[in-house]
């Protein structure tokens, strides 16, 4: 009896939080996170909101292509108030740059949070989503680029500077997942913070 009472209360705890938009998009995300596009199903999308799938086309008439675009909207917002506002201010351009990684490195929680733009970007969803992920990312990289600019580089040595910065912040998240060691990628942040120009 007690495991029916604690799955009830499961049960419920999932419907409140699935009650927000906040929180739906949480659940849907980690679902996405740890199955991937196609295999997030809407019998495990449906499961893990508490929601029926009537429910879930409710809120997302497009179905799971919808779900990634609330998905990947609701994440670029977060990475552009965690990380990428902090390149902009007052502040010498190194004191900038430093922040935009410590707030990549909150964004992923140190390395044992995946990033959804990577997840989206491949398979079913690259074919649908992949064109605007690489336009914000372009966008991303050039905000970083006028930033290393600001600190004194030409311009092209600037661009290769946020494209490095870009490519490693990414880079090491990948390796951390693959081997299940978020330290790697801390090591690379911290590593990264010690090389911007001054």
């Amino acid at each position: 009896m007690a495991d029916a009472n604690s799955d009830d209360t499961r049960a419920q705890d999932r419907t409140q939080r699935s009650a927000s938009r906040d929180g739906l998009l949480a659940t849907l995300g980690d679902v996405f996170e740890s199955r991937g596009y196609d295999g997030a199903t809407l019998s495990l999308l449906s499961a893990a909101t508490g929601l029926g799938k009537a429910s879930l086309y409710h809120h997302f008439p497009g179905g799971k292509a919808d779900m990634a675009a609330a998905l990947l909207r609701d994440r670029v917002a977060l990475l552009e108030r965690l990380a990428f506002s902090r390149l902009q201010g007052s502040q010498p351009p190194a004191v900038r740059l430093a922040e935009f990684i410590d707030g990549f490195r909150e964004y992923v929680q140190d390395g044992q949070q995946n990033c959804l733009l990577l997840i989206f970007r491949e398979g079913t969803a690259g074919a649908r989503h992949g064109e605007n992920i690489a336009k914000q990312y372009a966008d991303w990289q050039s905000r970083l680029a006028a930033t290393f600019a600001e600190s004194g580089l030409k311009p092209k040595r600037a661009e290769r500077a946020a494209a490095e910065l870009l490519s490693s912040l990414y880079g090491a998240l990948v390796t951390a997942r693959l081997t299940c060691n978020p330290d790697t990628f801390k090591r690379q942040a911290k590593r990264l913070r010690k090389t911007l120009p001054a």
